[in-house]
C-alpha cells in the first residue's frame, strides 16, 4: 500500500468512499517522477538525451519568462513582500510543477512572516474536489530522519463550504524504515515541529488556505480523474524511444572507431609485476596503442598484408541523427511545443504557415498554463490575506493580484511595441491600455504614470483619445 492510500485511509471522512487518486494516476505520477530525475532511461537503455527536465524546463521558462506579478489594494506592501520571496522560489520549482503536472502552494505564519511551501505532486494528497476539478481538501506531507529514525508528518486540510470553516489537524509517526508509516508519536518530539498545533479550527473561511497550480492538460490516464498530469505524459513511449535511438548513434561512433588488427608476431613482449607481485609478461603496444589496436593469434607464415589491416568503417551518423531528428519533432508535437525547441530547426522543412501554426500551438497551450498559475496565485493572496488578517501581521487587506505574461512566445515583444505605439498615435488605442500593457498594471497606477498635460504635439500630449 502506498503513502496515497495510507493517508487516504487515516483521513477519510466517509466509509466506503474511492480514494479520489486512482491507483493507474498514482503509478503514472512515480513513472512522471523517476523519468524527470533519471532522463527517461528504462527497458535498457544506458543513455539519456534528458528529454524529460529539459521539457519541462521550457515549458518553465515559456510560463515565467515575462512574467510581472502585482499586489493591488490596502495592504498590498505587506502581501507583496511575502509573495515576493515565495515567486523567486517558485522560478527554481516551477519545472518540477511542470514535469509531475501539479504543485500546491500552502503559506504559513512564521513570526511576523507569512511563508509560503511549494509541495511537489508526490509530497500531497489531494482527498476532495470541488465541482470545476478544483482540490479543496488534502493532506500534505513532510519527512525528517533524525539517526536511525524516520519521522513523516501528516498535515491534513479540510474545507467545509457550506459551514465557511477550515480544520487543519497535524499527525506525526514515527519508525525505522523509510517505507513505513510506523507508529504515531507526538509533535513534540521532532525538532521543529514541536511549536505545531495537532487541531486547529478557522471561521468564516470562504476557500481553501492553500492553491494548486495544476498543468491543464486534458487527463488520458484517468479521464474521471481532475489530478493534473506532466508536460510530457503523451511523450513517454516516444522519450524512451529518442534514447534508444541516441543509444545507437553513440553506438555508431564507437563501433566505428579506427582500430589497426594486428598479428601478436608484430609485437614485442614486456615483463611487469601485477597487483599480486607476480612477474607476467604482456604485449608491448605503440603510445596510445591500448585504443588503437587489435591483437590476434595467427599463425607465422601468413602474409604480412593480412597481418596488419586498418579497420575503419563509414560512419552513420547522418541517417541515425535524421531519425533522431524525426522523433524529436514528433515529441514536441505531441508535448505542445513549437517546432525547433527542441529539434534541431535547420532540419525542419516546413512552409511559413506551417512554422506559424507550431508556434500558434505553443502559445495556446502556454497560455493555458498562465491563466492556471494565475487562478492558483489569487487563491494564494486569499489565503495569505486570511493569514494577515488572523495574526494581525498588517492591516485589514483587500489585496487583490494583477498578472502580466506577455506574448513573445508568438509575437516578437519589439515588434508588438512598435505596433501598439502606431495605434496610439493614430488615435485607435488609449495612452492608458498602452501602459496597462507595457508596465503590467491596472488603470489607476498607468494614469499615474501620464505625464503633465501640454500641447507640444507629442504622443502624449492634448486630451484623451
Amino acid at each position: 500500500m502506498n503513502i496515497f492510500q495510507i493517508v487516504w485511509n487515516l483521513f477519510r471522512k466517509k466509509e466506503n468512499t474511492a480514494h479520489p487518486v486512482s491507483p493507474e494516476m498514482q503509478s503514472s505520477l512515480e513513472v512522471w517522477r523517476n523519468m524527470y530525475v533519471y532522463g527517461g532511461t528504462d527497458r535498457g537503455e544506458n543513455h539519456s538525451l534528458g528529454l524529460p527536465a529539459g521539457i519541462s524546463s521550457e515549458f518553465a521558462r515559456l510560463i515565467l519568462a515575462e512574467s510581472n506579478i502585482k499586489i493591488n489594494g490596502s495592504g498590498a506592501e505587506y502581501i507583496q513582500e511575502q509573495f515576493d520571496v515565495f515567486w523567486r522560489c517558485f522560478f527554481r520549482e516551477a519545472e518540477s510543477a511542470c514535469a509531475l503536472g501539479s504543485m500546491a502552494f500552502k503559506p504559513y505564519v512564521s513570526g511576523n512572516r507569512i511563508v509560503v511551501d511549494l509541495v511537489r505532486a508526490d509530497q500531497y494528497a489531494p482527498t476532495a474536489f470541488d465541482s470545476s476539478g478544483n482540490v479543496t481538501s488534502a493532506v500534505f506531507i513532510e519527512k525528517k530522519t533524525v539517526g536511525k529514525r524516520y519521522y513523516t508528518r501528516l498535515e491534513a486540510h479540510f474545507w467545509d463550504a457550506n459551514a465557511a470553516k477550515y480544520t487543519v489537524e497535524n499527525r506525526a509517526y514515527a519508525s525505522y524504515s523509510p517505507d513505513i508509516l510506523g507508529t504515531q508519536c507526538k509533535l513534540s518530539e521532532v525538532a521543529g515541529w514541536e511549536e505545531l498545533q495537532e487541531y486547529q479550527e478557522i471561521e468564516n473561511v470562504t476557500a481553501p488556505l492553500f492553491s494548486v497550480f495544476r498543468i491543464p492538460s486534458a487527463n488520458r490516464i484517468d479521464m474521471d480523474s481532475p489530478v493534473g498530469v506532466s508536460v510530457f505524459a503523451n511523450a513517454v513511449d516516444l522519450i524512451h524511444e529518442a534514447n534508444r535511438q541516441w543509444d545507437k548513434i553513440l553506438w555508431e561512433y564507437t563501433g566505428t572507431e579506427l582500430a589497426v588488427d594486428a598479428s601478436m608476431d608484430l609485437f614485442e613482449r614486456e615483463t611487469r609485476a601485477d597487483e599480486r607481485r607476480t612477474t607476467v609478461r604482456r604485449w608491448k603496444l605503440p603510445k596510445g596503442g591500448l585504443r588503437l589496436f587489435r591483437r590476434y593469434d595467427l599463425q607465422n607464415g601468413v602474409d604480412i598484408s593480412k597481418m596488419l589491416q586498418v579497420f575503419s568503417p563509414a560512419i552513420r551518423d547522418s541517417s541515425l541523427f535524421n531519425g533522431l531528428n524525426h522523433m524529436l519533432q514528433r515529441i514536441e508535437f505531441n508535448v505542445g511545443l513549437a517546432y525547433g525547441t527542441i529539434s534541431e530547426p535547420t532540419m525542419i522543412e516546413k512552409t511559413a504557415e506551417e512554422i506559424k501554426t507550431s508556434k500558434q500551438r505553443s502559445y495556446i497551450y502556454v497560455s493555458s498554463m498562465q491563466n492556471a498559475l494565475e487562478s492558483a496565485l489569487e487563491a494564494l493572496v486569499y489565503a495569505m490575506r486570511v493569514y494577515a488578517s488572523l495574526y494581525d501581521l498588517a492591516p485589514f487587506t483587500d489585496a487583490s493580484i494583477t498578472c502580466s505574461w506577455g506574448d513573445s512566445v508568438l509575437e516578437d515583444t519589439d515588434k508588438e511595441f512598435q505596433r501598439r505605439m502606431q495605434m496610439v498615435g493614430a488615435g485607435v488605442y488609449r495612452k492608458e491600455q498602452f501602459l496597462m500593457w507595457y508596465f503590467g498594471c491596472d488603470e489607476k497606477t498607468a494614469s499615474g504614470y501620464l505625464p503633465a498635460q501640454t500641447n507640444d504635439g507629442g504622443l502624449f500630449s492634448g486630451s484623451d483619445v
